[in-house]
């Protein structure tokens, strides 16, 4: 009895710090203390500000106990101070930031240790912070020549990719204090010989960032990225890219790190600015064994599945190939399969499906083969195994696909011919015979006759003419483009006008340039991606297209391309050009 007793008072003891326990885990989780500083490359002398904020559902806190600055020296103890409340989903929550200022004074890599707070009670440490101090004097005498006040520049993920591989290319604007971007467009034309080109999609406008250069301040903002994929290997130089900005000069600027946009000013004026070419040395794949290579390089997923495990004789299946993931999409090829004997096989349909919004091609491809069995039985896919080259890891990935098999059937429906023996009952004929000349009348004379004739010839041509029509649409991949450009071009437009009313006026413009591009891909049976806009008008140019027509569809293409960057537009402006579109493109379907 003694020792249960004993067991009891330890629990009812414990019972009241277990139920401390959950609030303080929640009070801990629901707290944040960060540190950050506004630059981390900074000259000597040069003044940076230092932040530590604190948010989250408390009662107390304390003032930030600072760290001793190793090669940093603090200006003030006493901070500036801001506090925020917000209450989101029926919760509280506070924000208190305390600013303070540092010189840097010893150049070299330093470290700012942790600061410490004190929070109802519990102390909270920041994360240590690295930060890079350059000797100004040194910095400008080892620049050996004047830099420009603004440039541009190309920069890649990879200056030493495979055949094939993903290069991200951003496009980079590089600008001194003192100066303001208010716009700026590309300009048409550019090519990147020796790459399959894709743009990649960002609605967000560029944000500028600091950075040293040869001990020169600028700021720098990505404006354009683009998917590049070498198509063959050696040496293969990115061409120069070319945009216009509008920029104008400023006496002063209280806030280096203000909007990237600015407003026009008196001084404006515009500027066309050329990159330097940039030289990629695309290195060979290494050979593959016992596998089919797919083309691909990147990381994908591949699977393949048919469409039924039954059918009948005549029946067409479908043997689906997806193969899904990141890298060079549009240039992966189909598969080869070896099919069993007695299946008549049709041509191959593709689709692809590709994602530019995440900084990065994605996407699918899917092979489609059909086939028809023409006698009954069990057939057998042979398992496959096929290969694609990850360039992360540097080695083929090989990826074997299961066999598949299918049961085929006898059609139920069959017509068969059936032999009738049964004698025709005769009976003789009694009485008087009565002998009646019939008046005769010629066949040809009756409309029916002729409608026997003619009608079931003008169903068979016109199902002669639907059929063809049908086969044609699924095996001429061109002459199915060029069928439904109109309508698909139509479809893009009404999404265009779409797009514009819910409010998101620029992916309306972006919405505008596929429905005139894919038309035109579409007729002429162009690449469905990498053309440039010039290359559309060089096409229009040589199908001999009337010049008005190719100036209003000049004019269109380089609106869409440039709003994006401009200021915002408003729905009715974007309304008149889905109308002159809609008007170029019925004339358009005239001429190609």
């Amino acid at each position: 009895m003694k020792k249960i007793g004993k067991q009891l008072s330890v629990i009812v003891f414990l019972l009241p710090l277990l139920g401390l326990l959950p609030k303080q885990a929640l009070a801990q989780s629901d707290v944040s203390v960060d540190a950050s500083v506004s630059e981390t490359t900074i000259y000597t002398g040069e003044r940076v500000g230092f932040s530590i904020e604190i948010s989250g559902s408390f009662n107390n806190v304390s003032r930030p106990k600072l760290p001793e600055f190793e090669g940093l020296r603090l200006l003030s103890n006493n901070p500036s101070t801001s506090r925020s409340y917000s209450f989101v989903n029926g919760k509280s929550s506070t924000t208190y930031t305390y600013s303070y200022y540092l010189v840097a004074q010893n150049k070299g890599q330093q470290r700012i240790p942790p600061a410490t707070v004190t929070i109802d009670g519990e102390e909270y440490n920041t994360d240590p912070i690295n930060v890079k101090i350059v000797d100004r004097n040194t910095s400008a005498n080892s620049s050996k020549s004047e830099k420009p006040d603004i440039f541009l520049k190309l920069e890649v993920s990879d200056l030493k990719p495979v055949t094939g591989q993903q290069i991200i290319t951003d496009v980079v604007l590089f600008f001194k204090d003192g100066l303001e971007v208010s716009s700026y467009q590309q300009v048409p034309g550019w090519k990147a010989e020796g790459f399959w080109k894709e743009q990649l999609q960002n609605t967000r406008r560029p944000k500028a960032t600091s950075t040293i250069i040869d001990g020169i301040r600028y700021r720098k903002a990505r404006l354009l990225q683009f998917s590049l994929f070498p198509t063959k290997a050696g040496k293969l130089e990115i061409s120069p890219y070319k945009i216009i900005v509008s920029v104008r000069s400023t006496k002063s600027r209280n806030d280096p790190f203000s909007s990237f946009f600015s407003g026009f000013g008196n001084n404006q004026r515009q500027i066309e600015l050329t990159s330097d070419p940039l030289e990629v040395d695309v290195k060979s794949l290494p050979s593959t064994e016992n596998s089919d290579y797919l083309g691909a390089v990147g990381s994908f997923n591949i699977s393949r599945k048919i469409s039924t495990n039954t059918a009948t004789v005549g029946e067409s299946i479908e043997l689906t190939t997806n193969i899904e993931g990141t890298g060079n999409v549009p240039l992966i090829t189909k598969p080869e399969y070896e099919l069993p004997d007695g299946l008549e096989v049709y041509d191959p349909q593709q689709g692809s499906a590709l994602n530019r919004s995440n900084s990065r091609i994605s996407g699918s491809k899917t092979f489609t083969d059909v086939f028809v069995a023409r006698s009954p039985g069990d057939y057998t896919i042979p398992e496959k195994t096929v290969s694609y080259f990850n360039p992360t890891q540097n080695d083929f990935i090989t990826k074997t696909l299961p066999a598949l098999s299918f049961n085929v059937k006898e059609n139920p429906n069959k017509i068969t011919a059936a032999s009738n023996t049964q004698a025709f009952p005769v009976r003789p004929v009694t009485g008087l015979a009565s002998w009646v000349s019939p008046r005769s009348s010629s066949l040809i004379s009756h409309w029916w006759f002729w409608m026997g004739i003619i009608l079931p010839l003008a169903v068979l041509g016109v199902a002669y003419w639907q059929k063809s029509y049908i086969e044609k649409m699924n095996n001429d991949q061109a002459f199915a483009r060029s069928q439904k450009a109109t309508d698909k071009a139509m479809e893009r437009l009404d999404k265009t006008i779409t797009l514009s009313e819910e409010g998101n006026i620029k992916q309306a413009y972006n919405m505008l340039q596929k429905a005139l591009t894919g038309f035109i891909s579409d007729r002429l049976t162009l690449p469905e991606a990498g053309l440039s806009n010039a290359d559309y008008i060089e096409a229009l140019k040589e199908e001999d297209i009337d010049e008005n027509l190719i100036k209003n569809i000049r004019m269109l293409l380089d609106k869409c391309a440039s709003i994006s960057y401009a200021p915002d537009t408003t729905h009715e402006y974007l309304k008149s050009h889905v109308g002159l579109a809609e008007s170029t493109l019925e004339k358009l379907k005239k001429v190609l």
